[in-house]
This record gives structure tokens, C-alpha cells and sequence, in this order.
């Protein structure tokens, strides 16, 4: 394609943009696509408070149906989605739009607070050839009913096994495991392995689960194959542990 790919990002709002809806814009902007970002919900995540609000699901429907008055969309991203209404706004507006989804089952924050009445079902009911899911290993393992995903093995076998359901593409994120953060790419037919070293950071550079999926997301909305994608994504995501720059 030629131009900028339009990216549709549907996230949480967290003000500081350690995560969440301006983490995702970020990752865009840095590859080189234009970001459409509606926020799912309203956020405050500091080291003792939380809150997360979601959006109306009416607003989030006119949003949405407003971007697409303004231009395509090349690719669709989800990061946190409040309830099953504003899934189902989302859905039922993005009916038209042949796109690829990124999907990020994201329920929880990483202390565990909740962030999603979602279930494993919801998440599953997605399912669909152009829709590909970036699970963390513990997220993995909750979309498949229970059990442990740590291994590399034990990621493809999850990986193969939600590709089974019907998903185009699983990007089964390692970044967690202490051996290394290797990721593992599921496709139909096939799998690819994305070595990776464990990079230390900060605290302030959260957020490099978001971005990998909104990289992902740029990459095929550009047109790239799951597999060029996941890689110039993970290449990206690399270099800003190591800088702190997107």
C-alpha cells in the first residue's frame, strides 16, 4: 500500500502513557502509521490508586463510525475492552472493514487489578482468519481453560492450539520468561520461533506488551505476512527497551 497505514487503536486511556491507548499511539507513530485511537475506558494506574471507567458503549460506536467517515482502516488493535457491550459496538461498527485484528486478551493489570468482565469465551468468539491474538504466556493459558504455558514447547503447543480454533495468527509473547524473551509465532500449517534476549529496564518503560501488538498491527496493515510483521515488530520493541525512545 502506498501512504500511511490508519491503524484503529481501541485501549484504555492511562495518562502517564506507560501502557494503554498513548503507548499504542507511540508504537504507530513510530513505524510510520497514522493512529486512530478511541479509548475503551478512562484509567488511573499509580502505585495506590486505581480506577478504570469504560467508555459508553454509544460513544464508542460514534468513534468509530466516525473514523470511517474520515478515511480506511488498514488494521484494527485491541488492548483493553471493558465489557461485552462495547465488543459488541466494536464488532457490529467494524463489520465492513476488511482488516486484519490485533487482538490483546489484556483483563488485568500486572498487580492484577481488573480491568475486564470479558471472558475466555468473548476472546475466542473472535476468532477468524484475519484476526491474530498476542497472548502473554499467562493469558495463553487462560484462553485455553487452565494449566501452565512457560517453555517454549509449551508456547507452541498453545499457540497451535488457539490457531486450531480458527485464528489466523498467535503471537505467543515470552518476554516474562526468565530464560529469554522468545516469542513464538503460530500460523496455519506452520510456526516461526523469535529469539530474543531478556532485556533488563526501568520502570518507566512499561507498556512493551502494547506495543509489540500495535507494532504487529502497522506491520499488516502496511500488508507485510504475519511473519515479516511480528519481526520488524519485535525488532521495535527491542530498541525501545533499549533506548526508552519509540
Amino acid at each position: 500500500m502506498s501512504g500511511a497505514p490508519r491503524i484503529l487503536l481501541c485501549a484504555g486511556h492511562e495518562p502517564t502513557g506507560r501502557a494503554g491507548l498513548l503507548a499504542d499511539m507511540a508504537a504507530v507513530r513510530a513505524l510510520g502509521g497514522a493512529p486512530v485511537a478511541v479509548p475503551s475506558a478512562q484509567t488511573a494506574q499509580g502505585r495506590g490508586t486505581f480506577l478504570s471507567h469504560p467508555t459508553p458503549a454509544r460513544v464508542l460506536r460514534a468513534q468509530v463510525t466516525a473514523a470511517l467517515e474520515l478515511g480506511p482502516l488498514h488494521a484494527v488493535k485491541l488492548g483493553q475492552v471493558p465489557g461485552p457491550a462495547l465488543l459488541t459496538a466494536l464488532r457490529e461498527t467494524l463489520a465492513g472493514v476488511d482488516a486484519w485484528w490485533v487482538v490483546d486478551p489484556v483483563v488485568r493489570t500486572s498487580k492484577g487489578e481488573s480491568l475486564s468482565k470479558l471472558t475466555r469465551r468473548h476472546y475466542l468468539s473472535l476468532a477468524g482468519p484475519k484476526v491474530a491474538l498476542t497472548p502473554n504466556l499467562d493469558e495463553a493459558a487462560w484462553l485455553l481453560g487452565g494449566g501452565e504455558v512457560r517453555s517454549v514447547e509449551e508456547a507452541r503447543e498453545a499457540g497451535r492450539a488457539l490457531v486450531g480454533l480458527g485464528f489466523g495468527a498467535v503471537l505467543v509473547k515470552g518476554g516474562h520468561r526468565a530464560a529469554g524473551a522468545v516469542d513464538v509465532l503460530c500460523l496455519p500449517g506452520r510456526d516461526v520461533v523469535l529469539e530474543g534476549e531478556r532485556l533488563e529496564r526501568s520502570p518507566e518503560r512499561r507498556g512493551s506488551g502494547c506495543r509489540l501488538g500495535s507494532a504487529f498491527a502497522v506491520e499488516l496493515g502496511r500488508g507485510r505476512a504475519p511473519g515479516a510483521a511480528a519481526r520488524r515488530a519485535k525488532t521495535y520493541v527491542a530498541r525501545y527497551l533499549r533506548t526508552g525512545r519509540d
